[in-house]
């Protein structure tokens, strides 16, 4: 559905953007919804947009090799996606997917651009979006510096766990339900060494898994498996 609106971890979150943000600027928004697994765009898409995730979570990935996916992102209930600068380019070169329902705000950049010439509090709020992405980008690649598929899923668990944990009594779930080909997807590994580390993380008491939400049970323990040594993978592979 569209809507026109007419005129449109360690750090600190950037503040969200909304609706009424767009609207005091004056900036012309396309509100769209998605179903979870809907496509929002794919490479080849035009780069003439950002996109204000308003509710709900979307990945992005990448198909690289035998039509493998490696997931580059996870948004939940903010964030900015698309190319991450204000020129437009010629194509989306990323899909984004909606993991959950979610509300979708699209802005052309040239709005964007002539916007933060006359209000700089859009442009600071603007910019800190585009930072908080940059900084979740490094602990991707931060992650798979780190060659042992046991080392990779620890720190991807944690970082998961500071954005998407929720506290319970036994410990923090990750308040999405993902698969191992999930999992293996973040981190450019394979599901069955994924389901390999996986049995070996919960015979040790450090995970729990109920109807495919991780409960991270002992933080401490997974911190140390994530600071683990370097080296050939599980799979035998050097992480992509």
């Amino acid at each position: 559905m569209l809507r026109d609106t007419g005129s449109f971890a360690a750090t600190t979150p950037p503040p969200n953007f909304d609706l009424e943000d767009f609207e005091r600027a004056g900036v012309r928004v396309v509100e769209r919804r998605f179903k979870p697994r809907d496509v929002i765009f794919t490479p080849g898409d035009p780069d003439d947009q950002l996109y204000f995730l308003l509710d709900g979570t979307v990945r992005l990935y990448k198909i690289y090799g035998d039509y493998k996916e490696a997931t580059t992102a996870l948004l939940k209930d903010q964030g900015i996606f698309g190319k991450l600068s204000l020129v437009e380019g010629r194509w989306q070169d990323v899909f984004a997917e909606a993991v959950t329902n979610v509300r979708v705000a699209g802005v052309q950049k040239t709005a964007l651009t002539e916007v933060i010439k006359h209000r700089p509090e859009f442009a600071m709020k603007l910019f800190a979006s585009f930072s908080e992405r940059l900084r979740q980008s490094d602990e991707v690649i931060e992650s798979l510096l780190h060659r042992e598929v046991s080392t990779r899923l620890a720190t991807l668990i944690l970082n998961l766990s500071e954005r998407f944990g929720e506290g319970n009594g036994v410990g923090t779930t990750l308040d999405m339900r993902l698969t191992h080909q999930d999992l293996a997807n973040m981190i450019a590994s394979t599901r069955e060494a994924v389901s390999k580390v996986m049995s070996e993380f919960q015979r040790d008491g450090t995970i729990e898994v109920h109807n495919r939400k991780i409960v991270l049970v002992d933080k401490e323990a997974l911190a140390e498996r994530a600071s683990g040594p370097s080296g050939l993978s599980v799979d035998g592979q050097l992480p992509i």
